[in-house]
């Protein structure tokens, strides 16, 4: 009787081991933020006094979209400024946004931080991209810089 129950008990818990585990229907779902931008535009005029940010953007928690814009001053002459989170503006107010360069020690910059966060999910995200994404163009007797890269992109966050 002993050796019966000793292998119904092996069988069991080898049975138990090898079953999958799944979750339970009252386990939380994570879902991992993604800001799905669209129609990413950032430049400044050619021998003007205006750069501009411009983009749209939805997440996986706000199916919609909602625009965001900036409009200043260039940095220096031709570049595009540094934009804080609130500098940048966006029609649904829950959504804020910063662009920067980012550089070493000398003035030319390696690379460029665009971060958006969704106050109302307490979710961020940030994208890097390099420098040549941005370049400085010639127009005749002035520069002036322009994004050359793809204006749909996603950027992917943490809970």
């Amino acid at each position: 009787m002993k050796t019966t129950s000793l292998f119904l008990t092996a069988g069991l818990l080898a049975t138990s081991l090898a079953t999958p585990l799944t979750p339970r229907a009252d386990d939380k779902k994570i879902v991992a933020q993604e800001f799905d931008v669209s129609s990413f535009t950032a430049g400044c005029v050619p021998h003007g006094t205006q750069c501009s940010i411009s983009f749209d953007v939805a997440t996986n928690q706000m199916p919609f979209q909602t625009h965001c814009t900036f409009t200043g001053a260039p940095l220096g002459s031709s570049s595009l400024p540094d934009v804080g989170f609130a500098a940048g503006t966006c029609a649904d107010k829950t959504i804020n946004w910063s662009f920067r360069a980012v550089a070493n020690g000398d003035a030319k910059p390696f690379a460029y931080e665009f971060a958006l966060v969704d106050s109302e999910q307490s979710l961020a995200a940030s994208k890097f991209f390099i420098a040549q994404a941005f370049p400085l163009v010639n127009a005749g007797s002035s520069y002036y810089q322009t994004f050359t890269g793809e204006g749909r992109f996603v950027v992917h966050g943490q809970e």
